[in-house]
């Protein structure tokens, strides 16, 4: 089974053409494919409930009691990428096994059950703290970027050298090098907190040698590219972070889907080997992604945990 990672603004246009989940799941199937949802995608239709508007709000319903109906037909949820981070730390020092999405269990109807909540307006003191939290996860990210680059002239200097041809190969290079396993570190900083500096880049390299870590692989090269982008195009747009967010849950999936053609850009840039499609708003979407699927038909197989 391959999956495909649809970001917001695909369900959004699933939803207004009013596609038919069993029928599309059930096609989608019968390619090989399976839709797997990220947290991102609910975070997302959850901030319409945050707008102060009703409309705003009558959308997230509708968004949600659309998803779901995919949800009943127990499509996999993505973990979180921090979740997935620490996961993978864990597994690469052999002190936990790794699994990068919930199918089923006491997890995966936790996650349904805070959905239906925000369906019916509820808003746990602990879901508005998370959103809040995610909130300011997007700014700081940005900040760190401008703070990094401020921090490293020479840094600045050589992607400023690179050219938009150049930069494949200067990602692949450096994502494996000191400047993706400092990157790195810094995620792990966050989630490791009591751990030492030469434990955490023992950590990052190990992360890094191994092309099974894939969060941590897209992580890195995600903000590699970010860098170049902000040195090369002078600032980055307040809504990148969101979007890479999106990236990154796709890294254990095999297909990205979007409406965007900015999201595929960084797409690319951040996993080597996944398919990436732009869809158009005139087109019926369903027919797309199931015409799109079968003319890539591929025999390896998901790199999906299992």
């Amino acid at each position: 089974m391959r999956y495909l990672y649809a970001d917001t603004s695909i369900w959004n246009l699933l939803h207004d053409q009013n596609a038919d989940p069993h029928s599309l799941c059930l096609a989608l199937a019968n390619r090989g494919v399976s839709f797997a949802i990220g947290f991102n995608v609910l975070y997302e239709v959850a901030k319409q409930f945050f707008s102060g508007t009703d409309e705003a709000t009558e959308r997230g319903r509708e968004l949600f009691a659309y998803i779901n109906r995919y949800l009943d037909l127990r499509i996999p949820i993505l973990k979180e990428n921090s979740s997935l981070l620490i996961e993978e730390a864990l597994d690469v020092t052999e002190t936990e096994r790794m699994e990068s999405c919930f199918r089923n269990g006491s997890q995966y109807q936790k996650a349904v059950q805070e959905i239906e909540k925000l369906r019916k307006g509820v808003v746990a003191p602990e879901t508005a703290r998370f959103f809040e939290g995610r909130k300011s996860e997007a700014r700081a990210s940005r900040a760190s970027i401008r703070d990094h680059l401020g921090t490293r002239p020479d840094l600045t200097a050589a992607l400023r050298g690179i050219s938009e041809g150049a930069l494949p190969a200067f990602v692949q290079s450096a994502s494996v090098g000191p400047p993706g396993r400092f990157l790195l570190m810094g995620h792990l900083r966050r989630e490791f907190r009591s751990n030492s500096h030469d434990e955490l880049a023992r950590v990052a390299e190990l992360l890094l040698e191994s092309p099974r870590y894939r969060l941590s692989h897209a992580m890195t090269r995600t903000d590699l590219y970010l860098n170049w982008r902000c040195v090369n195009r002078g600032s980055i747009r307040s809504d990148l972070p969101d979007d890479t967010f999106h990236v990154v849950s796709a890294a254990y999936c095999d297909v990205f889907a979007t409406t965007e053609a900015d999201q595929v850009s960084i797409a690319r840039h951040a996993m080597e080997g996944i398919q990436t499609m732009v869809c158009n708003h005139d087109e019926r979407l369903s027919d797309r992604l199931l015409s799109e699927l079968e003319r890539n038909v591929e025999t390896a197989g998901s790199f999906l945990a299992k």
